[in-house]
């Protein structure tokens, strides 16, 4: 079966093989049950591919691709949809063989729908679809005019397709679809003598139901046989409609599998942009133990923190939790973080504040456009006072232990950027002799959910960090992510989850 695809497409799969190549890989091949098929480039074998990818007829296991050169999630999903869409064509294939080998008993109506798969076979839109059923199904039949209509659940706009010289109105045709919808069977309608509802010349009308996915979702009309419609004409029109009824089943399908193909592309080039604008190493500054580390709930999301480090101008931190998730939110984040950035690093004396007034006088008026907000802390180090100055804009949580103390919430003295116009944000000052700890993480650590939806919350949240503090600034973060996976055990990650972690250090 596989190879009489190959053999039928072989300029297409071929032309598939050479974008691979150009996209990268090694080699590409098609195998038959462990034997190949085709291989690029020409004598190539695959013997150890890097990806795979199964080609089915229904549930049936007939081939698959193989790759080497190319590991990355993109990839493998490319070729799975890859492999679906070869083994749609094999499915079809196969159908059309049973098809052909039904002629022996019903030579004329067979060879009729072989005629019409034939006509369907590359099509890929449900409107090219109904125009070929309308053609073929008018033929096959001998009607004088026919039409079809497809009403779609997910409100794109309802297809009319007519035979050129169709003397119904859109109006008429979509009167008797919901007609069928309300008959739930084939409808055969001749017309009375004094029947006025018809234009001068229809004597019948057939009128057949197309069901997608279990509904009427579309219908098949014939007008006028000069026979009129008996058994044979309805037989042959149900198996009409039931073809018409799988091409548009696999045209939904195929459509859908490559949106979620196209989509799971950009979320995987979203979270490594995403990732890339991370910082990549940890800074390493002089009386600080620092670390970071961002989690995000989906592929990619609204937290994100930054270190700047610049020539003549003091340590600056930040951390910063976009509402919503998601690429929304990542987008937004990329906004924010560029904003607080270039204020740090170009300002000629950058303070908490002063970085968080210019950065929420740029982006006010986008966020409140759109409808956002961003809660940020940022954070200078003073090493000659060994003290941490900061401003937070709505910031939570934030937590402060100093080496001999017991760990404290620091409430937010400043709303989230986006939510005023202009913000008298104010520095804030915490000693960072050795031993002292400030922890700053996002809102997915305290409102991280168990089962029984029960939040994690401050308090063991501050009790952790008590339980950890003597630790190094790596191993505390490690220990806070590993309390919340244990209490959450069975829930989902919720909302991304990010944390900056600075501990005093001898100099």
């Amino acid at each position: 079966m596989l190879v009489s695809v190959l053999s039928s497409q072989y300029p297409r799969f071929q032309a598939l093989a050479e974008a691979w190549l150009a996209h990268g890989a090694q080699t590409f091949g098609i195998y038959e049950h462990g034997r190949p098929l085709a291989c690029w480039p020409a004598g190539q074998r695959l013997l150890t591919p890097d990806l795979t990818a199964t080609i089915y007829r229904y549930d049936e296991i007939v081939g698959e691709l193989r790759l080497t050169g190319l590991r990355n999630e993109a990839a493998r999903q490319r070729l799975q949809a890859e492999a679906a869409l070869i083994s749609y064509i094999v499915q079809l294939e196969y159908e059309l063989q049973c098809m052909t080998a039904d002629l022996v008993t019903s030579q004329d109506q067979q060879l009729a729908l072989y005629r019409l798969t034939q006509a369907m076979r590359d099509l890929v839109t449900i409107r090219e679809t109904l125009q070929a059923v309308v053609s073929e199904a008018l033929r096959m039949l001998k009607g004088k005019a026919a039409f079809a209509t497809y009403m779609s659940t997910n409100g794109s706009e309802p297809l009319v397709v007519h035979s050129p010289d169709c003397p119904l109105s859109h109006e008429t045709i979509w009167r008797l679809y919901w007609q069928l919808q309300t008959e739930d069977r084939p409808l055969l309608i001749r017309k009375e003598e004094s029947d006025t509802r018809w234009p001068p010349g229809i004597r019948n009308l057939l009128l057949l139901p197309i069901r997608v996915r279990g509904t009427i979702m579309a219908c098949l009309g014939i007008l006028d046989r000069v026979e009129g419609f008996g058994t044979p004409e309805l037989k042959l029109g149900r198996a009409i409609a039931d073809h018409t009824s799988a091409q548009i089943e696999r045209i939904l399908l195929y459509q859908e599998m490559i949106e979620q193909t196209r989509l799971r592309s950009e979320m995987d080039l979203a979270r490594r942009v995403q990732t890339d604008l991370l910082p990549r190493t940890l800074p390493i500054v002089s009386g600080l133990d620092i670390y970071a580390c961002s989690r995000p709930a989906l592929q990619v999301g609204g937290d994100f923190f930054d270190f700047i480090q610049t020539p003549n101008h003091p340590f600056i931190f930040t951390i910063g939790d976009l509402s919503g998730k998601g690429v929304s939110a990542a987008l937004l984040m990329s906004m924010t973080r560029t904003a607080l950035h270039s204020k740090a690093q170009f300002m000629p004396s950058p303070t908490p504040a002063s970085v968080m007034r210019q950065s929420n006088e740029d982006l006010y008026n986008d966020f409140t456009r759109i409808g956002v907000f961003a809660t940020v802390f940022v954070g200078m180090y003073d090493d000659r006072n060994r003290e941490i100055v900061y401003a937070n804009a709505g910031h939570a949580p934030v937590i402060y232990r100093p080496a001999n103390g017991s760990a404290t919430l620091l409430l937010a003295d400043n709303t989230a950027i986006g939510i005023l116009p202009v913000n008298n944000f104010q520095n804030r000052h915490l000693a960072m002799k050795p031993g002292d700890l400030l922890v700053v993480a996002t809102d997915g650590f305290h409102e991280a959910r168990n089962s029984e939806d029960e939040m994690f919350g401050i308090d063991r949240l501050l009790h952790a960090v008590d339980t950890l503090a003597e630790q190094s600034a790596q191993t505390i973060a490690d220990g806070l992510f590993h309390a919340i996976d244990q209490f959450s055990a069975g829930h989902p990650q919720d909302d991304d989850q990010t944390i900056i972690v600075i501990k005093g250090a001898a100099t």
